[in-house]
C-alpha cells in the first residue's frame, strides 16, 4: 500500500442560482416592506413607553437613582444600555409632543417622523425648547421628516451657535469627498406619494375579510391617491413621457 499522502481534488467553484425575477421577487420585497415598517412603529412605540415611564418615576419606585440604569436592568432582555435607554426616551418625548400638537397619530406609523428625524428633532427640542422643535417639525416636508431635513429647517430657522462653539470639522475619511446629491421637492413629493400607495395596498391586503368597510376605505384612498399622480409625474417627466405615463393625448 502506498504511503504517499492522499492528494484531495480541486472542487468545482461553487455555481450560485440564477436571480430571481422582478415578479418572483414581489412577494419577497412586500413582505420585507411590511416587516421594516412594523420595525419603525414598534421601535417607536418603545420609546414612548420608555418616556412614559420615565415620566411617572419608574426608576425612584425601584430605588433606583438612573432612570438609564434602571431601564437597562429591568429590560435586560432586549440588550438596552443605560445611554440608548436615555436616549430612547427623549425621543419617546418627542413623539409625545407631537401627537399632543395633533401631528402625529400613534396608531398610524406612518404619521411618524423617520427614526433619524426624532434623534434629530430630540436635538433641537434639547438645545431650543419644545416651540422650536415644533417650528422645525413643521418646515420639513410632508411625510419625509429625516435628520437631512430636519437639519436644513433647524439651520433656516433656527439661530446659529455661538461663535466659540465652532470648531474645524474634523474630516472624516472614511466618507466619499463627494457631497450627497440633494433630492428634488418634486421627487421626495413623487415617493410619498409612491409609499403610501404601497400602504394602501397593504392594508387591503391585510384587511380582515369579515371587514368591508376598512377595505373599501383603503380602497377608495389608493384610488384619490392614484389620481394624484398625474401633475407630480407631470412636474417631473417632459411633457411627452408625462402624458403617456398618464394616458394623456401625448401617446
Amino acid at each position: 500500500m502506498s504511503t504517499k499522502p492522499r492528494k484531495d481534488k480541486l472542487s468545482s467553484p461553487e455555481t450560485l442560482p440564477a436571480p430571481l425575477s422582478k415578479h418572483e421577487l414581489r412577494p419577497m420585497i412586500n413582505k420585507a416592506r411590511r416587516y421594516g415598517r412594523a420595525f419603525k412603529r414598534n421601535g417607536q412605540l418603545l420609546a414612548v413607553e420608555l418616556r412614559r415611564l420615565q415620566e411617572a418615576g419608574a426608576h425612584q419606585t425601584y430605588g433606583r437613582a438612573s432612570f438609564g440604569a434602571w431601564a437597562a436592568t429591568e429590560f435586560a432582555d432586549l440588550d438596552l444600555s443605560a445611554d440608548n435607554a436615555n436616549k430612547l426616551s427623549q425621543a419617546g418625548r418627542v413623539i409625545l409632543l407631537l401627537e399632543r400638537d395633533k401631528r402625529v397619530d400613534l396608531e398610524d406609523a406612518r404619521t411618524f417622523p423617520g427614526a433619524t428625524g426624532t434623534r434629530a428633532l430630540a436635538s433641537v427640542l434639547a438645545s431650543h425648547g419644545e416651540r422650536a422643535m415644533l417650528a422645525v417639525h413643521a418646515a420639513c416636508p410632508h411625510e419625509h421628516v429625516v435628520a437631512t431635513t430636519v437639519n436644513t429647517a433647524a439651520g433656516a430657522l433656527l439661530p446659529p451657535p455661538p461663535p466659540i462653539a465652532i470648531r474645524k470639522p474634523i474630516p472624516d475619511w472614511e466618507e466619499d469627498d463627494e457631497e450627497p446629491e440633494e433630492i428634488p421637492k418634486e421627487v421626495q413629493e413623487l415617493r410619498s406619494r409612491v409609499d403610501r400607495l404601497h400602504d394602501y395596498l397593504h392594508d387591503i391586503s391585510c384587511a380582515d375579510d369579515a371587514d368591508p368597510i376598512a377595505v373599501t376605505r383603503a380602497y377608495e384612498h389608493f384610488l384619490e391617491d392614484a389620481r394624484q399622480l398625474g401633475p407630480v409625474l407631470t412636474a417631473i417627466l417632459p411633457a411627452e413621457q408625462a402624458a403617456a405615463a398618464t394616458g394623456g393625448p401625448g401617446q
